[in-house]
């Protein structure tokens, strides 16, 4: 029960007080401080144990400040958490420089580097890895310290006395320290590990120890923390012998570890020799739920029956069976809280997936509701660090350059600034990087940079060839820009200087920092890296990979917080861990995430200490966390009158999901059952969806030319036609793993181009070769070889992958070659390669007027007979095998290529130098022969069969269907599975679901 605030009188022992946490407790605290700030007539000193009450125990003070004060008192007593209290100790720029997190784990980093023995121990599997070891290592060295700091507390404060006139006895408290440690750690060790076989408790021990020896120093937190108590009582004794000495008034907000317990009471005994100190403690008897909660007396009377007296009316409890069911009662019951008037709501986050989703929820009432987030929300999960992120990705790839996924997230971010890299204005530069991911996308470049220039350049001949629009000369600016600075990285020998100095650089030569500036999470993250420009020359001169750096980089961003801008608005929403919500008022609090699998939730025992070794070195163990939440979710629900508590009752498995087994016991002694969701549900009538059909827009232009492509298309399926060239939709392309044919492809069609054109300037060096079919078949053989490694060079170069197209093509290259001889014995003579050509065709449109439209593609290759001055032949290679190409022949009406481009070449030879020739004959050529059979057998041609009557068919075709097309008739979505599987649009047609 609570007890009324002591009467203070001479004694030098502190006093106690117990308050109850329910709904008052902040007016009987704020009552309790003020009481002692009249008895005493000095300004009290209120130290919290945690931070979480802070803000509310000063509006308490406000609100029940007495009105009959004098002057001197009427100011709010002085209220800080216990860390920033030592953080605030006067005289602290004589302590040991305080050492950053970053600073002790490179301290890590490098006594690793200096022991080999330690390195045999300690072997991280990656990176990340082993900066997440020095932390652990850290963390650990801390809690050896902060175990023997009580043993310690009075060579401390001797020293302390002795530091203003002997500098030197600093140096003593390290030799003190070592040997305590080592004491207690043995004795610590034998007791707990009894039973174990004492080979490897003793390794750990010895490792232990050794990197605490190797490691440890006087700026250390626990040490400083002692400095700061005993420069803190230095300060009251001198304030003491002037009257001034305050009370200290200590709030336990959490309880306690055995550890902190012992600094506690020896810090309140040593300042009670001085003036009034008044231990603050929490009394659960009236206000625990279960048994643990409660401390001495009969635990589980006294737990039923706060359980009868409290506000259960106020409780509801509901059962959601999904995760997004779940989000969204959250969301509604909060929703429904503001509209009943309230404005001071919690959102508990024992499941903070749910509490994530349900933000993003909320977020949609708008500004009026100002969102705080005190979960912790990552800083790395800013869009801030995914740019920044971005750049490492970048500089840490590959000498031969990043992969085009890298380049485009990089080049895509929006803190880059394009118009200062180029130096152009923010016009030119509107759609510059979508052009470039177009031109990558399309020419499939998968990574390098010679990749990307080739990408570049062949876009830039191919607008040339095709008379279409150039692409911009910045782009490769652009990645030259990019190129050089990641050159720098990757010929840097990193050592933190050198890697802080050149980073910011590049931050400022991308514009990204004042980007970054105007963000308020950027802002955070330049502050972020700020602790990277290290002062200790030996910090700055450490070298490592650049891997590890980077690493480093990334542990950092992901341990800071980002701390959101709050704002003013009509109410205000927390979303907090349980421990949070101690000695807070809120109108109302919502709780996710009370299922037996959330909570309790227990932290991890740190490494290299269990359950039962933290017990004996008296920090925070399992059971100890355990009676703490029963603590906390006890004060919750007595303390609030209307409190939710949500969970998901299946899990991700479909298994069944029981409430904590806190609330099951609640629900044994009281009537309270579980809701379901109250979430409106849409009742509709389902519409099945019809086979999509496109019907004209009058407005809608019509095609004026067509490809081959666009015409198979066309025939393929109407709809596809409709979407792909009349409406211009495209599907978002991305970034395949493996390296694509299609690239493959283009670049055996330039390389057979060059072969031929060199072949037949060879003919005229050599005569030989015309005559000397061995000699013919030598060069043919060795010229095709050399010509497709120069051809790929430049791709290899970029991707490595790209050498297995190489060695499948030079594998059918004899193959081939053998096929080439044989066409010019049938008297066949290469003309020319990937020629454009095309022709007008007449139709009428569905008011009877005479229009043209252009049929035009670009011609693999044209031969000329020998024997006959009118005939010549088209070829279309294919870079697929023999089977593939000899179906194309079973449906050439459907997929007339060979067709448009014989008639082209029929109809406008004067575009193309065929004059005089007729095309009779045409034929698919596949580049991926079967090479199991012999060269000579092995099938590699497929002709056209009646190619007169062919042509004569496909005329009439294509004027039928462009006068279809012209006549705006509606366009069906019909094609076969085959034609559809593939199908950019068939996210759009639905096909699959009609």
């Amino acid at each position: 029960m609570s007890q009324p605030f002591p009467m203070l009188t001479e004694q030098q022992q502190p006093y106690s007080w117990a308050i109850t946490p329910n709904a008052g407790a902040l007016k009987e605290l704020a009552n309790g401080i003020w009481n002692c700030a009249v008895q005493t007539n000095q300004r009290p000193l209120v130290v919290l144990s945690t931070a979480g009450p802070l803000m509310g125990v000063r509006r308490a003070l406000e609100v029940y400040r007495p009105a009959d004060l004098p002057n001197h008192l009427a100011f709010l007593p002085q209220v800080i958490s216990f860390q920033d209290w030592l953080e605030a100790a006067p005289g602290a720029w004589k302590f040991p420089k305080k050492q950053s997190d970053l600073e002790r784990w490179l301290g890590v980093y490098s006594t690793l580097r200096k022991h080999p023995d330690l390195q045999a121990w300690f072997k991280a599997e990656s990176e990340t890895g082993a900066w997440g070891l020095a932390q652990a290592i850290v963390k650990a060295c801390d809690t050896l310290s902060k175990a023997v700091s009580p043993h310690l507390q009075k060579q401390i404060h001797v020293f302390m006395q002795q530091y203003e006139s002997d500098q030197d006895q600093q140096n003593k408290i390290g030799e003190v320290w070592g040997r305590e440690v080592q004491t207690l750690l043995d004795a610590t060790i034998q007791e707990a590990y009894r039973g174990m076989a004492r080979k490897v408790v003793d390794q750990e021990a010895n490792v232990l120890l050794t990197f605490w020896r190797y490691t440890a120093s006087v700026s250390d937190p626990a040490f400083r923390n002692q400095f700061a108590i005993a420069a803190h009582l230095h300060a009251l004794a001198q304030a003491q012998a002037v009257h001034q000495a305050r009370p200290l008034i200590w709030v336990e907000t959490a309880d306690p570890t055995p550890i902190d317990q012992e600094i506690i009471a020896d810090l309140l005994h040593q300042y009670a020799q001085l003036a009034p100190a008044i231990e603050v403690k929490m009394d659960w008897s009236a206000v625990g739920l279960w048994p643990e909660a409660i401390q001495g007396g009969d635990k589980s009377t006294q737990a039923v029956q706060n359980v009868h007296h409290a506000q259960i009316e106020g409780w509801r409890l509901v059962s959601a069976k999904r995760f997004e069911e779940l989000a969204w009662t959250a969301a509604k019951t909060i929703e429904q809280h503001l509209i009943d008037g309230k404005t001071n709501l919690a959102l508990v986050a024992q499941d903070r997936l749910v509490a994530r989703r349900a933000r993003a929820l909320l977020a949609r009432l708008g500004p009026a509701l100002n969102i705080a987030d005190e979960t912790g929300w990552k800083l790395s999960t800013t869009r801030a660090a995914a740019a920044l992120n971005s750049w490492l990705e970048l500089i840490q790839s590959p000498k031969d350059g990043p992969s085009v996924k890298v380049l485009l997230e990089f080049l895509q971010n929006p803190f880059l600034d394009i118009e200062k890299i180029l130096n152009r204005e923010k016009d030119f530069c509107i759609g510059l990087i979508a052009e470039l991911e177009d031109i990558l996308m399309a020419s499939k470049a998968e990574s390098g940079w010679t990749t990307f220039y080739l990408a570049i350049e062949r876009a830039q001949q191919y607008a040339v060839k095709t008379a279409s629009a150039i692409p911009s000369s910045a782009l490769l600016e652009l990645l030259q820009f990019v190129r050089e600075r990641h050159h720098e990285w990757s010929k840097l020998k990193v050592d933190c200087n050198k890697a802080y100095k050149l980073l910011q650089a590049n931050l400022q030569a991308t514009g990204m920092a004042t980007s970054l500036e105007k963000d308020s999470a950027g802002k955070q993250l330049l502050e972020v890296l700020k602790s990277f420009d290290l002062h200790r020359p030996d910090h700055q001169l450490t070298v490592m990979r650049l891997n590890e750096w980077l690493s480093l980089i990334k542990t950092v961003v992901e341990g800071a917080s980002y701390q959101e801008e709050g704002g003013d608005a009509r109410a205000n929403l927390s979303i907090l861990p349980l421990s949070s919500a101690r000695l807070r008022e809120f109108d109302a609090i919502v709780l996710v995430g009370c299922d037996e699998q959330q909570l309790p939730a227990y932290s991890e025992p740190p490494l290299f200490f269990s359950d039962a070794l933290n017990q004996l070195l008296k920090t925070s163990t399992i059971e100890m966390q355990f009676v703490q939440q029963a603590r906390d979710l006890s004060q919750l629900l007595v303390s609030c009158s209307q409190v939710d508590l949500l969970w998901q009752s299946k899990s991700k498995n479909g298994e069944p999901l029981r409430p904590s087994a806190w609330i099951q016991r609640l629900q044994s002694k009281v009537d309270w059952h579980a809701l379901s969701p109250q979430i409106q549900k849409r009742v509709f009538e389902p519409n099945p969806i019809d086979m999509a059909v496109a019907h004209f827009e009058e407005d809608l232009p019509m095609p004026l030319s067509m490809s081959p492509s666009a015409y198979k298309a066309l025939r393929d399926c109407p709809y596809r036609y409709y979407v792909r060239s009349l409406l211009g939709l495209r599907k978002i392309k991305s970034v395949d793993e493996g390296f694509d044919a299609s690239l493959a492809g283009q670049t055996l069609h330039q390389v057979l181009k060059s072969f031929y054109h060199s072949l037949k300037t060879e003919e005229h060096k050599n005569p030989n070769l015309k005559t000397q079919d061995e000699e013919r078949h030598e060069w043919m053989e060795a010229r095709l070889n050399m010509e497709s490694e120069q051809e790929f060079a430049p791709l290899i170069e970029g991707d490595a992958r790209v050498m297995g197209a190489l060695r499948d093509w030079q594998k059918q290259i004899p193959s081939f070659i053998d096929w080439q001889l044989q066409r010019e014995q049938a008297g066949w003579q290469y003309f020319d390669g990937e020629l454009k050509v095309g022709f007008d065709l007449p139709f009428a449109d569905i008011d009877g007027n005479f229009k043209t439209i252009r049929i035009e593609g670009f011609a693999d290759r044209f031969d000329i007979h020998i024997d006959d001055s009118k005939l010549a032949s088209v070829i279309d290679y294919k870079n697929q095998r023999f089977e593939r190409v000899k179906q194309r022949a079973e449906h050439l009406l459907d997929d007339p290529q060979l067709l448009i481009y014989a008639r082209a070449a029929n109809e406008s030879q004067e575009n193309h130098k065929l004059l005089g020739r007729q095309v009779k004959q045409a034929e698919w050529v596949a580049l991926k022969a079967d090479l199991s059979k012999e060269a000579q057998k092995a099938a590699r041609s497929q002709e056209v069969q009646e190619m007169p009557e062919m042509m004569m068919q496909f005329s009439a075709q294509i004027t039928e269907d462009v006068q279809g097309l012209w006549s705006k008739k509606p366009m069906q979505a019909f094609a076969p599975e085959g034609v559809c599987q593939y199908c950019e649009a068939r996210g759009i047609c639905r096909k699959g679901f009609w």
